[in-house]
Order: structure tokens, then C-alpha cells, then sequence
């Protein structure tokens, strides 16, 4: 058999597989030479219940979490927007993007006669370290239960709670006290020392009295948020995006420019 001879004209099949290991890249190298390009989430608003969730806010298996703060993650259920991140759960009535604020309600119903006052708690220890504040133009809806007044009687502003799941023995009431301060829970009178005071904060309204719980408790209470400037970052063509893993936001640009709101692209 004639051997292959390595002339310059006639390689044998097997050199040429050979220099084509050499020369050719292999495939990590080309991955190497790739160059990685990162694009910033995407976030469009979401809607859940008739309301409008958008950056702070953001909405839980629609956007990814850069999309919002963490404690303004919120959920959808049959319609209803609540707040994620809290021990007690909030549905979210309205959101006022322009006020930065919106109002929230718990889901404890008093109107079957089985209440628990013991849910109650005020609410600015629960949300206590939110970025977002429970607002002044609340008042303060006191219960006072698990009494035994005896010969006393309570004030006419103390409103009874029919509570037919307590002791026959104890009594409940609710009063509207004056605005939400938060730690405040000072009633009208000295409370008997058997008594257990609890307060959330509510909306009032014109002629409303502790009598009126059921519906001060449905109308919600109102927070308020400091705006961290992604308006003009959004109005200089930008979007504001949330780091996760430290929970600050910063504002990215179209030219990859990413710098902490606020910011106002050039």
C-alpha cells in the first residue's frame, strides 16, 4: 500500500482532520467571545380589583420583584389587591400615585357577632417598618374588651360590640377617638383594670361614632410614601428599577446608564 505523502499540493484525510481541531475554535472559546449584554425587566402596569399597580408597587406573578420595594408587593385574589409583606392582611382600596398614598382595610369582619378584638393591634406595629406612614388625617377607632364593669357604667360614647363568642360575664365596646397618633390609645376615661384596649386607625367621616365600626373598619385608613423621584426619571425617558438584593432603586436610562434616584436622564 502506497503511503500519503505530506506534499504541498495532497494532504491525507487525516493531517486535515488534524489541523482542522488546531485552527478551529472551540466552543468554549467562541461562548468566551460572546459579549453579554444585560436588559433592564420589564414592568408594565398591572391591574387587579379596578386598581392600577405600578412602580412602588408591583404584583406578584406579573412582574418580577425589580419592578417595586418589597414591602409594596402586592397579591391578587378573586379580584381583591392585598398587601403581601404584613402580619395582618390588608386589602388595598385606592392608590394615588399623584399623592403618594393609598388606603388599606383588613379583612377582619365584625359583623357576624363572632368577632375577635384580640386581631385588633395598632396597626403602625405591624407596619412599623414599612417604608410608608400611617397618616395624621386618621382617627383613632378603640375597642375596649374583656370587662367586667360590675357596678360601673360605661360613658355614652362607648358604642357596644356584640361579641357572642366571649364570656357572658365581659363586655366589649368601640369609640372614635380623636386623630391617629401612633402609640396613642388614650379613651375618653380611665379604663377599668380588667379591661383590654386594642386600636386600628380609620377613615371618619361627618357624624360618625364608635357605634359605626363595622363601616369605619370597611372604609380603610389612609398611608402616605415619600416619593423617591422616579417621576422625572420616568419623564426623561428612564424607568426606575429596584435592586433586590439591597431593596434601593435606581433610575436606567437608554444609553445603560444606571444611576440612584433620583435621577433625570440626559
Amino acid at each position: 500500500m502506497r503511503a500519503c505523502l505530506p506534499t504541498p499540493a495532497l494532504l491525507c484525510p487525516a493531517m486535515l482532520l488534524l489541523l482542522t481541531l488546531v485552527v478551529s475554535p472551540t466552543p468554549t472559546t467562541a461562548a468566551q467571545n460572546t459579549t453579554t449584554t444585560t436588559t433592564t425587566p420589564s414592568c408594565p402596569p398591572a391591574s387587579c380589583g379596578g386598581l392600577n399597580i405600578t412602580y412602588p408597587f408591583w404584583l406578584t406573578g406579573t412582574h418580577p420583584p425589580e419592578c417595586g420595594y418589597k414591602a409594596f408587593q402586592v397579591t391578587c385574589d378573586r379580584s381583591n389587591a392585598s398587601l403581601k409583606n404584613s402580619f395582618l392582611q390588608y386589602q388595598i382600596l385606592n392608590i394615588s400615585y399623584d399623592e403618594s398614598s393609598f388606603i388599606l382595610a383588613t379583612n377582619v369582619d365584625l359583623s357576624d357577632g363572632t368577632c375577635n378584638c384580640e386581631l385588633f393591634s395598632d396597626a403602625s406595629t405591624d407596619l412599623g417598618l414599612a417604608p410608608f406612614t400611617i397618616s395624621s388625617q386618621n382617627l383613632q377607632l378603640l375597642f375596649v374588651y374583656g370587662c367586667d364593669l360590675r357596678e360601673r357604667h360605661a360613658p355614652h360614647s362607648w358604642a357596644p360590640v356584640n361579641c357572642t363568642d366571649e364570656d357572658d360575664s365581659s363586655e366589649s365596646f368601640a369609640l372614635l377617638a380623636g386623630n391617629y397618633t401612633p402609640g396613642d390609645t388614650s379613651p375618653e376615661m380611665p379604663l377599668p383594670a380588667n379591661c383590654i384596649l386594642s386600636m386600628m386607625p380609620v377613615l371618619g367621616y361627618e357624624g360618625a361614632t364608635g357605634a359605626d365600626y363595622q363601616r369605619l373598619l370597611k372604609r380603610g385608613f389612609l398611608l402616605e410614601y415619600t416619593d423617591d423621584g422616579c417621576g422625572d426619571c420616568t419623564a426623561s425617558g428612564g424607568q426606575c428599577r429596584i435592586d433586590v438584593a439591597h431593596d434601593v432603586s435606581s433610575c436606567h436610562c437608554s444609553d445603560d446608564d444606571e444611576q440612584p434616584l433620583p435621577y433625570i436622564c440626559g
